[in-house]
């Protein structure tokens, strides 16, 4: 992450140097004929198409939002939306698979065993056998949207709605809103809240304890929403990078650029792959981060 962040640091000072035009007198600028003036216009607008297709702007134009298609006004919100649709179908076509008392084959079969597994191995290990079952359905909706959203990032001509910060952020609330819910719901408002300071603190801590037990409350989830954001824009900006090297090397040198071509294929294919790996590690992340703090407020330790 932080390699494409350099080169994404890198790529945004290479802007193609245009001398400032100097200033005419003004008896010369009153004597000006049209013709000139037109020239003077075009070839300003030449430069300025140029510099809006410099190397950072094509890789700002690639991971932030924009319209899709010229009919939505916001690509994310289109792709936020149909990996929303994605999760519904997959997980109706997993429970159709259960019709007849039949044993699950395919798709079924494949969402059974993630559901078992965020279960068995996150929601109660970490919340506990209980209120684990609980939490449950929470914890595989965030790991199933996460996931496919990831995936069809990667697909051509589409978007990764978790790189947007909005997205992130509404995921995070929810997780801080299940977080707090765990503690009311078993100590209610007043104890929840109370637990938050270890018991037998000298009163001369408190003030500085409390505020920073507020301030933790909200650090995690905020730790939610950053790494997940991160990680998913720092993918496809390292792609698009090295897809940028060819462009990049050909205007130097033919030669170079045509030379750059299958280095350039190969290593972003490379990244690819393991961006299919990064989308299934970010939602078993995302999902067992927010079980940790759940049971952490579901089972205080003081």
């Amino acid at each position: 992450m932080m390699a494409a962040m350099a080169l994404a640091l890198l790529l945004a000072g290479f802007q193609v140097a245009h001398p400032a035009p100097e200033a005419s007198p003004s008896r010369e600028a009153a004597g000006a004929t049209a013709p000139e003036a037109t020239a003077a216009t075009h070839e300003a607008a030449a430069a300025h198409a140029e510099g809006a297709h410099d190397p950072a702007s094509v890789l700002m134009h690639h991971v932030t939002d924009g319209a899709f298609l010229g009919i939505f006004p916001s690509k994310h919100l289109v792709f936020f939306c149909v990996a929303a649709i994605l999760v519904i179908l997959m997980a109706r076509l997993a429970i159709r698979s259960y019709r007849g008392g039949k044993v699950p084959t395919g798709l079924g079969a494949f969402v059974e065993m993630l559901v078992v597994f965020i279960r068995d191995e996150i929601a109660e290990k970490n919340i506990g056998h209980g209120d684990g079952r609980k939490f449950t359905s929470l914890l595989c909706s965030f790991f199933f949207f996460i996931l496919v959203a990831a995936l069809l990032g990667l697909m051509p001509f589409s978007a990764t709605s978790t790189g947007n910060l909005a997205v992130t952020l509404a995921l995070a609330t929810i997780s801080f809103m299940a977080q707090q819910y765990a503690g009311i719901s078993k100590y209610g408002v007043v104890h929840h809240f109370a637990g938050l300071v270890p018991p037998g603190l000298p009163a001369w801590l408190l003030p500085i304890m409390i505020p920073v037990e507020i301030i933790s409350m909200f650090t995690k989830p905020f730790a939610l929403m950053i790494r997940l954001f991160a990680n998913m824009l720092a993918g496809h900006m390292v792609i698009t990078t090295l897809l940028l090297l060819i462009p990049l090397m050909a205007a130097v040198s033919t030669f170079f650029g045509v030379a750059m071509i299958p280095i350039s294929l190969l290593l972003s294919l490379f990244i690819m792959m393991l961006e299919v790996l990064v989308a299934f590690i970010q939602a078993y992340i995302f999902t067992l981060l927010t079980s940790i703090f759940i049971g952490m407020y579901a089972h205080p330790a003081h």
